[in-house]
């Protein structure tokens, strides 16, 4: 869950974020604190964690629906786009278009990566778009993944 923006916040805390135990040694100056915080080097002070979470997507999604980071893929008989979260993710989808296409976790699903494909064996082009959202530790981003399978030659 992403770290809270102001109060007090505790080594406890930054534990917990990095998927730690709240007993466990943590420290300013390691490796895994710094990176959170985005310190590589120098002084770090507690208030460099602010809203930092451990939570990442990839490739890195849009911060709401409307700043969705478009992804396409073509193809000539199928194309494929995968989507992955360093946690396990809650994964929202619609999609749009005249031809089916595939997800393989079912929206509302929970899991660390999720794919779109569309397979096409015709003579005519496909198009499909799905509208995405993944939820994880209190962290959602958002894409638009396109599909062109072009059909055969």
């Amino acid at each position: 869950m992403t770290l809270q923006s102001s109060g007090a916040i505790s080594l406890s805390n930054v534990s917990v974020e990095l998927g730690r135990s709240t007993s466990a040694t943590t420290s300013l100056g390691e490796a895994a604190v710094r990176t959170l915080a985005g310190v590589a080097s120098g002084p770090i002070s507690l208030s460099n964690l602010y809203g930092k979470s451990n939570v990442s997507f990839t490739p890195a999604g849009g911060m709401s629906a409307g700043t969705a980071v478009a992804l396409e893929d073509v193809r000539s008989t199928g194309s494929t786009i995968t989507i992955s979260c360093s946690q396990p993710a809650t994964w929202t989808h619609s999609r749009t278009g005249g031809f089916a296409g595939a997800a393989n976790v079912a929206s509302g699903g929970t899991a660390s990566s999720i794919r779109f494909n569309l397979n096409n064996t015709t003579f005519a082009p496909r198009t499909s778009q799905w509208t995405v959202s993944g939820t994880a530790g209190g962290v959602t981003r958002h894409w638009l993944v396109t599909l062109t399978a072009e059909g055969l030659a």
